[in-house]
């Protein structure tokens, strides 16, 4: 608690107009009180002063509001009890924060902005701290309020209240139906929300459609003989709910895409992103109808392994995987985002990446050195990139 409070006053400091904010001021304290807590034997609290002052370092040379107020915000995981409650103490820490920061330092940031810049962090807290960890969660909790802070208030500083609170109260909403139908638990709403608001932000609401089509559907089939999948030990835990882990995996990648298409407005980054979500729907339902398949075999040696392997293909899930694909490049030409002569080139890219990704979990995975998350995020990727290299090349 001392050292979580000594960084709590240092951030302070960083509220002040300059010199007293000097941020190399700043970092030379909070390198002095890491270097003299490093004799202590607590080493959650090490772990954490040693990420605030990687932080003040970075202070330095970007936006300081962004690394105080994450510092500042992150002493309050002290008050923690429950997702509601820790959304509330966040956001609030955190609007308290860039009023007064914004008020000192005389800068004319709007009140709506900063509620909403703090909500965004605060989600990211409280999801953060529904994380199931070994780590502990004062760094976590650090690192995402320093990455969303950075992304809502550097990338997105020209956006009105009005798309914001649109944005926001869409995501929301739609993630709160997923969690109440069963589609998602409480990480995956926080982590939903954080994301459909930014794709929506940088980009439409039609691009959100389309990973809003991947989630439904990919739910939907994820029910598909669930109760023979569920004896034979191969079924999604929790009636096939995601959570943040799996949000993430399938999302960070077309996130990315659509990002760069916001902030370039070059159709080949919509395209990728298209082909990404492809991959990710073509994936999961190759994977949970090729689950009820008889007959399945590994994508290395193509030898009879049991359904639910990783790695392993049947004749069924190869014809899912091309539906999958196939819907979601449809999908987003309706919408507008692709044009008709590069549908089969957004199809075949993903359905390549979906292979990429069995190659993956036959090995790396299977191993341990990836989990299945990082394998879908690898494989998403891939789908935008092999997607980027057939439309140049």
């Amino acid at each position: 608690m001392v050292p979580a409070a000594i960084a709590l006053l240092i951030s302070l400091v960083g509220i002040m107009p300059y010199p007293v904010s000097d941020p190399r001021l700043i970092f030379s304290l909070m390198f002095l009180v890491t270097a003299i807590y490093s004799r202590q034997k607590n080493g959650e609290y090490f772990s954490f002063l040693l990420i605030a002052t990687f932080l003040s370092a970075l202070a330095c040379f970007m936006e300081k509001a962004i690394i105080y107020a994450s510092i500042f915000v992150a002493f309050f995981h002290e008050l923690r009890r429950g997702p509601i409650w820790d959304i509330g103490i966040y956001t609030a820490s955190g609007a308290i924060f860039f009023s007064i920061y914004s008020f000192l330092n005389n800068l004319e940031i709007p009140f709506p902005n900063i509620l909403f810049i703090a909500l965004a962090g605060g989600l990211s807290a409280a999801l953060m701290e529904s994380v199931k960890s070994e780590r502990d969660r004062r760094v976590l909790v650090l690192i995402a309020l320093a990455t969303v802070f950075a992304i809502f208030k550097i990338y997105i500083p020209t956006a009105s209240i009005e798309s914001l609170a649109i944005a926001f109260l869409i995501s929301f909403l739609l993630s709160l139906m997923a969690l109440k139908a069963g589609i998602a638990d409480e990480t995956g709403l926080m982590s939903a929300t954080i994301v459909g608001t930014v794709i929506i932000l940088f980009s439409n609401l039609n691009f959100f459609l389309v990973l809003l089509f991947f989630y439904l559907l990919g739910s939907a089939i994820t029910k598909y003989k669930y109760s023979l999948k569920a004896t034979l030990g191969i079924a999604e835990p929790s009636g096939g709910a995601r959570g943040f882990s799996n949000v993430f995996g399938n999302s960070l990648a077309p996130l990315f895409f659509a990002m760069q298409y916001g902030v370039t407005k070059e159709e080949i980054f919509a395209f990728a992103f298209v082909a990404s979500v492809a991959t990710a729907l073509g994936d999961t339902m190759a994977s949970e109808v090729g689950k009820t398949a008889e007959k399945v075999y590994l994508i290395t040696n193509f030898r009879r392994v049991k359904p639910g392997t990783n790695g392993g293909i049947s004749a069924v899930g190869e014809v899912a995987a091309i539906l999958g694909c196939a819907l979601t490049s449809l999908l987003a030409f309706t919408l507008g985002i692709l044009p008709l002569n590069y549908l089969t080139t957004v199809a075949v890219s993903a359905f390549i990446a979906i292979h990429i990704d069995s190659l993956l979990g036959a090995t790396l995975e299977i191993k341990g050195y990836l989990n299945n998350s990082a394998v879908n995020f690898l494989a998403t990727l891939f789908g935008g990139i092999i997607c980027i290299f057939f439309v140049y090349y």
